[in-house]
């Protein structure tokens, strides 16, 4: 299912059934990165008094803020090293969802909820694990998921498929698992 090496979401002509490929973007960590920069310089260069404020500081706010964001900058690079830009980040497919960060397959037919949020721009279709699944699966959720939580969110902005098209493809293959 991760043989598809295109940038954009593997589209099989032959196959009624799309794969739904879900790439890193090395373009957007480097975006936040040089944001959390340049305000990291902006907010030194007002707590050091090199650039003067229309009411007097004392800069110790803006020395603070500029810390804080000197350490978002650090956790954003660890965070981006961790990341195999040569893999895809998620697989969604007929058979499952697998990804990265999961140990290994989850088949639809472990999943018990899908819920795709209507409010304004929720980014994330979120997907319930059955409480008897495979244990190495429950236990990594739990691993990542505060109060034994067996929900995980997939992004629903998927390259070369609408938000539509991919809530669309989610709740069919949800659907299909259910009947069959």
């Amino acid at each position: 299912m991760t043989d598809g090496h295109s940038s954009i979401a593997n589209r099989d002509q032959s196959a009624t059934q799309p794969v739904l490929v879900l790439r890193p973007s090395i373009r957007a960590v480097i975006s936040v990165i040089c944001v959390l920069a340049l305000l990291f310089v902006y907010t030194s260069l007002v707590a050091v008094g090199w650039i003067e404020m229309s009411r007097p500081t004392s800069g110790v706010g803006h020395g603070l803020i500029a810390i804080l964001l000197f350490f978002g900058i650090i956790i954003v690079s660890l965070k981006a090293r961790r990341l195999d830009y040569t893999k895809p980040v998620m697989v969604i497919g007929p058979n499952g969802i697998t990804g990265q960060k999961l140990p290994k397959l989850i088949p639809w037919s472990m999943i018990e909820r899908v819920e795709t949020p209507q409010a304004g721009r929720a980014g994330l279709i979120y997907l319930t694990v059955r409480k008897d699944a495979d244990p190495e699966i429950l236990k990594h959720l739990y691993k990542w998921q505060p109060f034994r939580n067996r929900t995980f969110g997939i992004p629903h902005r998927v390259p070369g498929y609408s938000s539509s098209e991919v809530k669309v493809i989610v709740n069919r293959y949800f659907e299909s698992s259910q009947r069959g």
